[in-house]
């Protein structure tokens, strides 16, 4: 069995990759620029994981399963009966996987990587759209449903969870520009439950103003 502290092969290979693969794109990164930071061969590289598309997807795949895994959907917080705590729980764990350093923002290339795959999707980036984000959407509208009342339309579920998930993604991208505007409410590690906390409310209020409105129609 491996020492947990030292990382094997595979394990260096793909950090290696992630991060030159996010710096660079993967049209600039070859395997022999990975393999040398990595410690490690080409025929090892080959061995692993095919060729450079193939490191490419695992890149994905590891960076996606970690996040995940470290926050996951829910939070720790297990089957609430409250579904105003869901989408809380929901919020914080989107924030912390793209803000946190103990998800995507300690990691400078794989941070970039990651960026770039929801700026421009690669064909690489379908099986995570299919294994991580599409269950998470579902995950989500459940919540919204839960929240709205379950004779709410398709498409106003769908709008209401592309909005939050929307917010989320742009305290992630758009950090850079909101570190500069603001001086109480900027993305950064120390920020990310009060941020968390911020979108969660004027999710909630947006959503109530939203039942209301379904209900003064019905």
């Amino acid at each position: 069995m491996a020492n947990q502290s030292t990382p094997t092969t595979p394990e260096r290979i793909l950090d290696s990759a992630a991060e030159i693969f996010g710096n660079e794109g993967f049209k600039s990164a070859t395997i022999r620029r990975i393999a040398e930071a990595a410690d490690a061969n080409v025929a090892a590289i080959n061995y692993h994981f095919r060729d450079k598309e193939g490191l490419y997807a695992a890149v994905l795949e590891n960076l996606f399963s970690t996040g995940f895994s470290r926050f996951p959907a829910d939070m720790g917080l297990g089957e609430s009966t409250v579904p105003q705590d869901s989408l809380k729980a929901f919020i914080r764990g989107m924030l912390h996987r793209l803000l946190s350093n103990d998800g995507w923002a300690g990691l400078s290339g794989p941070k970039r990587l990651i960026a770039k795959e929801f700026l421009e999707p690669t064909p690489s980036f379908e099986s995570i759209i299919e294994k991580y984000i599409r269950p998470q959407k579902r995950i989500l509208m459940g919540i919204i449903e839960e929240i709205l009342g379950y004779n709410t339309s398709p498409e106003i579920v769908a709008s209401c969870c592309l909005s939050i998930i929307g917010q989320c993604i742009y305290y992630a991208l758009g950090a850079p520009v909101i570190k500069r505007i603001t001086k109480h409410s900027d993305p950064t590690e120390e920020n990310i439950e009060k941020v968390a906390h911020f979108v969660w409310q004027f999710s909630l209020g947006g959503l109530m103003q939203i039942k209301e409105n379904h209900k003064e129609k019905s």
